[in-house]
């Protein structure tokens, strides 16, 4: 037996179940079984697998292409520890396997007798003990062993053993071996391939894991050889770091074997594959008769399984195949392939070829990228935008041109999540032209990029510059510090950030963002008065606006709108711009429109509408690599598992948005995730570590300068757990804490939080019943049902403490009605539990009444929205970045989840469902 660890694999279920059959110890009869695929399937690691997993008593050995030229290597590794066994054969074949096997002098007579000798001794040694055989490479191993094992192989069934070979299908074998059963290794499927990755020893994005799969095209070493390389980060920021396989890896030795083994022309067949953009036939037929070449010349690389076909279309079977072909071109047939591609190529892609052929600087060639790059704008491609811009700077012989194109690049990349390219053509575009209103411009890219990566650089940077601009040009120095407030508010240097707002409003307050930027900032800072004409301007401005390089600007001011309590306003400037950055393919600005969305939902008590939005908005940060944005997301998650009764789903998102954001400084994250921490504490009904909690985030509330206590919603927990927790004291000096603020801002929710709390600690009944009819009186200007409902809870809940229990059970129907629909289901059961007490008997509704949106998951709810809108599956697959057949999956979940046979059904059950979520 091997002392090889059992490996771990994943997929594969058809095959393993068949080869664990094949050498089922407890089968009388003998088994032989062919493993066949390409290099890197996993045939080792299967037959590995079957070895640890065995108690036959195993023998093992694998062909060697150095060693294939010594005869009966092979059978030696297998029979030298059953020479025991040899003593008992008849002597012409004991005599023939022994010199086979170098243990005396002479010749080999009769391969025949070596043959026989073989399986005598395997059947002999089988008697003791079941035998499992394994050779690993067989087209590998030598001539002669080769010819023994076939011999044994068509004789096994009487005899208690299990042959196992594995080859390599594109390596030539005796044909016999393909008449034997025979079981092939096809390509992982690509979920397989992302568990694969996920049970690697690495941290990848999503986008990454996609590269990976698509590219290794189900070939398991490829991901792992990857994987073992990138070491434990695989976080790639753009195409030209996009996973490779290290050199001198096992696949990259085989495949760079197999390709430098072809005749020339099919080498030369398979540089044009490894260099075009196409894998159309019909486009490639010209260019390989340029070049003397047919389709026909790369049957050789086909037969290799270089090479696949699938109708019209001919391509690499790997997208890793072809930087390794991509090496072995010479710069004279590279300079040809791509000058040929180019001729036969639409313009648009016939440009890139050419960029990659010539030799910068090319003003013709760089005037016709910026063309295309207009052309990809257009067409809402603005990463590949990005990338023209910079390869056009590129070819751009004046440098003050050359710099003016990378800023371009710079903008398409923020806005497309570029970040790191953003900001290093950032500085190429300053090192390339010394002007300061030039370098102001470049800046506002810069910090808006650098906000969401490190906010405090971001800051230095805007505001040197500001500073040196201002003399020169007020109203570019305004939008500077207006660029600043993003960042110093998530770092919670609110008394900063108030103070460069106004410098801003001092210069000009016409600009789109230096409105939404001083709302947001007046807003938090407690100036709601100021604030509110600031978004009454932005919203008369905002149907102008450019919904993708102003979105950071509009999903602010729809923030602060949530903030001002004025919630539909701040859909109407979010919704706008999480379709176009979606439509547009800009998942930054996406991520922070989707989280913005979210807020206005939790508040309006569409909580799996909410939730599906940060949990794309988290996905989002953590492929692009935005880790203030992923805390800010996780914060948000974690709210709404707090009252949803997830405690460890909270516990979880709460402590990773914290770790994620004291390295950056983002201090104002700090009591979002605190509080969260609170809210769960307090559904489970832990009222001690809700009150340390809560109060915690009230001085790190206080700490940060923060006066608006809707823009982290905490207070209500807090004025809930101190009361319920039995310290008036402290009860007192909460309340006292949000009615002060309720003053000071004007506040509905704190003004409603503010009465609830004194509802709660009144002395006699007539005194608790004027405090919660002001709570239910500020409750009617702002839709908030979740905390109307916990008002009505509390107000319930007074009234039986004063023994009016049929007095309080309409409030306990009204507010279990309301739990029940948002998925607050701590507090639904609160409040089943408080109507049990009034003597209210519990009536058992129809199943269908009780399911609702919160079954599907984040992405089954998303698509099920897209669907419920209209969208065709491939329109959703575009629109959320997965792929059509990920659609159909995902819709089949639905359907059964939802009761629905149909996209009609569905797109009025999820309607109906939607529009009645939350309280009746």
């Amino acid at each position: 037996m091997t002392d090889r660890p059992p490996p771990e694999v994943v997929g594969r279920a058809r095959e393993r179940a068949l080869l664990a059959a094949a050498a089922d110890p407890r089968r009388t009869g003998g088994t032989v079984t062919v493993l066949a695929g390409e290099p890197g399937s996993g045939k080792s690691t299967l037959l590995d697998e079957v070895v640890a997993a065995s108690s036959r008593r195993c023998l093992r050995t694998a062909g060697v292409e150095s060693e294939a030229v010594l005869p009966f290597v092979a059978v030696a590794d297998l029979l030298m520890p059953l020479l025991e066994h040899v003593e008992g054969l008849p002597d012409v074949q004991r005599e023939a396997l022994e010199i086979a096997l170098a243990l005396r002098a002479g010749t080999v007579g009769s391969p025949l007798a070596v043959c026989a000798a073989a399986l005598g001794t395997f059947a002999s040694a089988a008697d003791t003990d079941p035998l499992l055989v394994v050779v690993d490479d067989f087209p590998w191993i030598d001539a002669p062993s080769q010819q023994v094992l076939m011999f044994v192989a068509r004789r096994l069934e009487p005899e208690r053993i299990a042959l196992l070979l594995s080859v390599r299908s594109e390596v030539p074998v005796d044909p016999g071996v393909w008449r034997l059963p025979t079981i092939e290794l096809g390509p992982l499927s690509a979920d397989e391939s992302r568990a694969l990755v996920a049970a690697l020893p690495v941290r990848a994005s999503p986008r990454v894991v996609e590269t990976i799969v698509e590219r290794c095209a189900g070939n398991p070493l490829a991901v792992v050889e990857i994987a073992r390389a990138a070491g434990p980060d695989l976080l790639v920021p753009d195409d030209a770091a996009a996973p490779a396989l290290p050199p001198g890896s096992a696949l990259e030795r085989t495949w760079s074997a197999a390709i430098d083994a072809l005749p020339e022309s099919s080498r030369t067949a398979l540089a044009v594959l490894a260099h075009s953009r196409t894998a159309c036939r019909v486009q490639l037929e010209p260019v390989f008769r340029d070049l003397g070449l047919g389709v026909e010349d790369l049957a050789p690389a086909e037969r290799r399984r270089l090479v696949q076909r699938d109708g019209e279309e001919v391509c690499l079977r790997h997208g890793l195949l072809r930087p390794l072909i991509a090496a072995r071109t010479s710069h004279a047939l590279r300079r040809r392939v791509l000058d040929g591609l180019a001729r036969h190529a639409p313009p648009d892609l016939a440009v890139w070829y050419l960029a990659e052929a010539g030799e910068p600087p090319d003003d013709e060639l760089a005037g016709r990228l910026v063309d295309a790059a207009h052309t990809a704008r257009q067409r809402a491609g603005l990463l590949a935008a990005a990338r023209t811009w910079a390869r056009a700077a590129d070819f751009t012989a004046d440098p003050g041109l050359r710099a003016e194109r990378l800023l371009a690049a710079a903008t398409d990349a923020s806005m497309s999540g570029g970040g790191a390219e953003a900001v290093r053509w950032c500085e190429r575009a300053l090192a390339e032209r010394d002007d300061v209103l030039f370098a102001a411009d470049v800046e506002v890219v810069r910090t808006r990029t650098l906000s969401w990566l490190d906010p405090a650089r971001a800051v230095d940077h805007a505001l040197r510059t500001a500073d040196a601009v201002l003399p020169h040009d007020p109203r570019r120095a305004a939008r500077l510090y207006g660029e600043t407030v993003m960042p110093l508010t998530m770092m919670a240097r609110l008394r900063e950030t108030e103070t460069v707002a106004d410098q801003a409003r001092a210069l000009d307050v016409g600009d789109i963002v230096i409105l939404a930027d001083l709302c947001h900032t007046y807003v938090l800072v407690g100036r709601r008065d100021e604030a509110h004409p600031l978004l009454d301007d932005l919203l008369l401005r905002a149907d102008g606006a450019d919904l993708l390089w102003d979105a950071p600007a509009l999903a602010t001011g729809a923030q602060a709108a949530v903030y001002l309590e004025r919630f539909d306003d701040g859909r109407r400037l979010v919704e706008p711009v999480a379709t176009t950055a979606r439509q547009a393919g800009a998942p930054l600005v996406l991520a922070f429109s989707l989280a913005v969305r979210s807020e206005v939902d939790w508040w309006a008590g569409r909580w799996p509408s909410a939730y599906a939005d940060v949990t794309e908005c988290v996905a989002w940060a953590d492929e692009l690599g935005q880790a203030s944005s992923k805390a800010f997301g996780l914060s948000l998650q974690a709210r709404i598992e707090a009252v949803r009764g997830d405690a460890e789903s909270c516990r979880a998102h709460a402590d990773e948005a914290m770790r994620l954001a004291a390295p950056l400084g983002v201090e104002s994250l700090l009591s979002y995730a605190t509080g969260a921490l609170g809210a769960g504490a307090l559904a489970a009904g832990d009222v001690a570590a809700a009150t340390a909690h809560l109060e915690r985030a009230r001085r790190q509330f206080d700490e940060h300068g923060a006066r608006c206590l809707p823009a982290v919603p905490f207070a209500g927990d807090l004025v809930d757990a101190t009361a319920r927790a039995g310290d008036r004291t402290a009860a007192e000096a909460a309340v006292a804490w949000v009615a002060a603020n309720a003053e000071r801002t004007g506040s509905a929710y704190a003004e409603a939080i503010a009465a609830r709390g004194r509802g709660l600690l009144a002395d006699d009944l007539d005194a608790a019943e004027g405090w919660f009819a002001a709570a239910h009186r500020a409750h009617e200007r702002f839709a908030a049902p979740y905390e109307k409902a916990r008002t009505t809870l509390a107000h319930a809940e007074v009234r039986r403490r004063w023994r009016r229990p049929g007095a309080a059970r309409p409030l306990l129907l009204g507010a279990e009605a309301a739990f029940a629909g948002l998925g607050a289901h701590p507090w639904t059961e609160r409040t089943r539990n408080e109507l049990a007490a009034t003597g209210h008997r519990a009536s058992v509704e129809a199943a269908d009444d009780t399911v609702s949106l919160e079954v599907l998951t984040p992405q089954e709810f998303q698509i099920a929205r897209g669907v419920a809108e209209g969208l065709s599956n491939v329109e959703v697959s575009a629109a959320l970045f997965v792929s059509r057949k990920t659609v159909e999956a995902h819709l089949t979940k639905v359907y059964r989840k939802l009761g629905v046979r149909s996209r009609t059904e569905l797109a009025a059950e999820f309607t109906r469902r939607r529009d009645t979520e939350g309280p009746p």
